[in-house]
């Protein structure tokens, strides 16, 4: 607000002032002659077309500015209208220069594109990355970033939130080309809790070069957050209300002028996710006990997310970029299940019923600077960063568990409570430079260093017979993870005629310790590797390209995968980690076929990843208890085929979509845990999933979106994922001129989104399902301030890495 104000008592002083102006004008409508507001004005020298000021129109669509003697050429912009230049303005002391009156006429392309393209969601195509476009997709209006994520092709959230790419969880999350402080300690929990408005787009790219970090076999997922290139004021404003409970409102503000650019994001939002789901278990060979389980899960509270930064143009070619980030949540979770336990050989039957309550606050700081200088050699730059963060998690539970036969009264067994606290701190220092090499070709290298420690302090209490609390040690622990990288890259890459190549190599140094201090079990590891990577593109017309790729990645075992302790969520199912777990090492390779026609795109591509040393989570069963706890199993071969394709069949009606289907081999192997050794034959999975978007321009200013998902089944070393089909639909219309746009969707019409499985061990079974939220209805309204909404762009990609070369 406080800013809000600056600009308006700037705005209100330009009017006072207005006699000490000396160049002035109007800006209007050609066709309407309406006045054009915050239409952007710049003054540059006409002898080397430098910038030396500029402004913006105000309501009445006037403007005045003073600027020093000497001969000028003015621009208007404005989106959506064609630009606008006055040459020859000679400014001359004393006297102030009027321009005729301006008459802005609409662009060619958006005379094309108003009555065809739709806020819709868009899908970009390159040989290296598939772009995204949020804001258009009208199930994600009013969504979390974990919404956004799981409406995207080739990707797919799980149960608990992990976000897997090309059926690998081992994918690399960035926002703005960087690790942030949005993901949190627990990125599948924290992208929950991101308001879903502040993302622009998505990138993905399933085979980086050397220049990133090798971290993620199956590849990159960066969220790209909204900032605005335009001169002037400009901005969005959302407010959504949802069932089940979700409601919030965003803001997105730019304010950019000659010497320096201003940008901030700003959400916040109460949410409920009720959930839940069952699962049928037997028990030994032959059958000793049956249970059946019941869940229900409501998560959610209130978050808030703030961004706040600037660009400081400390010359034409040298910028100073400082941000701020801030991420806060209060959430307030229920659980309460139930095991039916039937014993076939005894005839008898109980009821056991576990109720918690949870409280959870999460707080993550950042803080960023960036320096980057340009040269006058096209292509030349150097860049430096620095980056902290600070993030703070803290869970409360209170848990009641209770006993007794199907239809008698329960009686109380067990009562407990914990808290869960965790700390994340991370500093982060990179530079990098790029060098242009003859016509077509460049160098890059670069250095990095990240340190990052985390620390998960968790005490469990169990009530004894007098009602005081006793600490539990069983469960109880204080686990410290530190992790520490050194990293250096090189890159050379050149184009002769229609053959272009790129070649590069990584190299990182890993320090990994850990320490469990209630006990003074520590662990480390420490190796270097090198990640080679290449890139050959034949352009075969100006339509079509091929690419070869090849890549090494790494997946570096973190946190929770390392903590051998369990929570006591569920004490019937204990998931845990390992601290003996070694890197996995992933050599993928990639063959594509690009075309781009006015109209229509499809990227078709083969891809096979080598994975060593793969862990999986494995179940065991001890007493009627299941434990999870991850493993280096073996090797594993992954091999598909995935295409994506955009097309516009009619004025009115255009679609795009996915399709991967892969073929996964998994080497037979053997593990121990306590005295028990589980041996598991070779695994063979064949699967594809798919998804539609459908998008209907039903009038001019009238829009919907039939959006179609689904996966198929899928084979695992112990059981089977079983298929999900999901179907979202989206209305939205434009008002106030098209400044508005009120927007209606129901996620998930048919309730079908669940996940459901089969898992075998030795004398176990189980069949299970489970929802992480149910159907929801969304309304939201966004108001774009000097922003028109944005449309399709066509035409062959640049090829060029995601935004922010700084994400290596």
């Amino acid at each position: 607000m406080r800013f809000c104000f600056v600009v308006v008592m700037l705005m209100l002083s330009a009017e006072v002032f207005a006699q000490q102006n000396n160049l002035a004008g109007r800006v209007v409508d050609n066709d309407s002659g309406d006045p054009v507001e915050f239409a952007s004005v710049g003054v540059f020298n006409q002898a080397d077309s430098s910038l030396v000021g500029g402004t913006v129109t105000d309501a009445a669509g006037t403007f005045g500015m003073r600027v020093a003697p000497g001969s000028y050429y003015v621009s208007i912009q404005f989106v959506s209208y064609a630009d606008y230049m006055v040459n020859n303005v000679l400014i001359e002391e004393g006297k102030t220069f009027t321009l005729p009156e301006v008459r802005l006429a609409v662009a060619s392309q958006f005379l094309e594109e108003v009555v065809v393209q739709g806020d819709r969601t868009q899908m970009e195509l390159t040989l290296d990355k598939k772009v995204y476009n949020i804001g258009k997709d009208l199930s994600n209006l009013g969504g979390s970033a974990t919404d956004i994520l799981d409406n995207l092709p080739s990707v797919q959230v799980d149960v608990e939130g992990n976000v897997s790419l090309r059926g690998s969880e081992n994918v690399r999350i960035l926002v703005d080309g960087k690790p942030s402080g949005l993901v949190g300690i627990s990125s599948n929990d924290a992208l929950r809790q991101i308001n879903g408005n502040m993302v622009e787009r998505v990138e993905i790219i399933t085979n980086p070069s050397a220049r990133y970090d090798a971290e993620g076999e199956a590849g990159i997922i960066n969220l790209v957050l909204k900032k605005e290139k335009r001169q002037g004021l400009n901005g969005s404003f959302v407010a959504n209300t949802g069932v089940p409970h979700n409601h919030g409102g965003s803001m997105n503000i730019n304010f950019r002028q000659k010497n320096f650019n201003l940008f901030s994001n700003l959400g916040i939002a109460y949410r409920k996710n009720p959930g839940g789901g069952s699962s049928f278990q037997q028990f030994g060979d032959p059958i000793t006990k049956v249970t059946i389980v019941d869940r229900d899960r409501e998560r959610g509270g209130i978050n808030y997310n703030a961004r706040f930064g600037s660009d400081i143009f400390l010359s034409d070619h040298s910028t100073l970029t400082l941000s701020f980030l801030y991420r806060f949540s209060d959430e307030d979770n229920d659980f309460d299940t139930d095991y039916f336990d039937t014993y076939p050989t005894l005839n008898t039957d109980s009821l056991t019923q576990r109720i918690g309550d949870e409280v959870e606050g999460d707080e993550n700081l950042e803080y960023s600077i960036n320096y980057t200088k340009t040269f006058k050699e096209k292509g030349r730059k150097f860049s430096a960063d620095i980056q902290y963060q600070n993030n703070n998690e803290t869970e409360e539970a209170d848990l009641i568990e209770a006993s007794g036969t199907s239809t008698g009264i329960l009686t109380p067994t067990l009562v407990q409570r914990s808290v869960n606290d965790e700390l994340e701190e991370r500093w982060m220092l990179q530079s990098e430079y790029v060098h242009p090499v003859g016509k077509e070709g460049k160098f890059e290298s670069g250095v990095r260093y990240t340190d990052r420690l985390v620390g998960n302090d968790y005490i469990v209490e169990e009530q004894d017979e007098n009602g005081d609390y006793q600490v539990d040690p069983n469960f109880t622990n204080d686990f410290e993870y530190h992790e520490k990288v050194a990293a250096a890259y090189a890159i050379i890459g050149n184009k002769a005629n229609l053959l272009s190549w790129q070649v590069g190599l990584r190299y990182e140094w890993t320090d990994l310790s850990t320490i469990l201090r209630n006990t003074n079990e520590t662990g480390q590891q420490r190796y270097s590797n090198l990640f080679p990577s290449a890139f050959l593109t034949y352009d075969l017309s100006d339509e079509q390209s091929v690419q070869a790729s090849y890549s090494r990645r790494i997946r570096r075992p973190r946190g929770r995968f390392l903590n051998p302790f369990p929570d006591i969520v569920d004490n019937r199912n204990f998931r845990m980690g390992n601290p003996d777990l070694r890197p996995v090492y992933t050599d993928s390779y990639e063959l594509g076929y690009l075309l781009n026609l006015a109209k229509s795109s499809i990227y078709g591509g083969v891809y096979f990843r080598h994975s060593e040393g793969v862990y999986q989570r494995i179940r065991f069963v001890e007493n009627d208890i299941t434990y999870q706890r991850p493993y280096n199993i073996t090797a594993q071969n992954d091999i598909g085929i995935e295409v994506n394709f955009s097309h516009e069949p009619a004025k009115w009606y255009s679609f795009n979509g996915n399709l991967n289907f892969f073929h996964s081999i998994t080497e037979d192997g053997s593990i121990s845990f306590n005295d028990q050794t589980i041996s598991f034959d070779q695994v063979e999975a064949t699967s594809f999933s798919g998804r539609l978007n459908n998008n209907l321009k039903l009038s001019k200013a009238f829009d919907a979106q039939i959006n179609v998902m689904y996966r198929a089944p899928r084979n695992t070393v112990q059981g089977k994922r079983l298929s999900m089909t999901s179907i979202d639909l989206g209305f939205s219309r434009d008002v106030m001129k098209n400044n508005g746009t009120i927007a209606l969707s129901v996620r998930d019409l048919l309730n079908t989104r669940k996940y459901r499985g089969e898992t075998f061990a030795e004398g176990y079974f189980e069949v299970s399902d489970f929802q992480w939220r149910s159907r929801t209805t969304q309304l939201s309204f966004t108001y774009r301030l000097n922003q028109k909404k944005q449309r399709q762009r066509r035409g062959r990609g640049d090829g060029n890495d995601f935004e922010g070369d700084e994400a290596f």
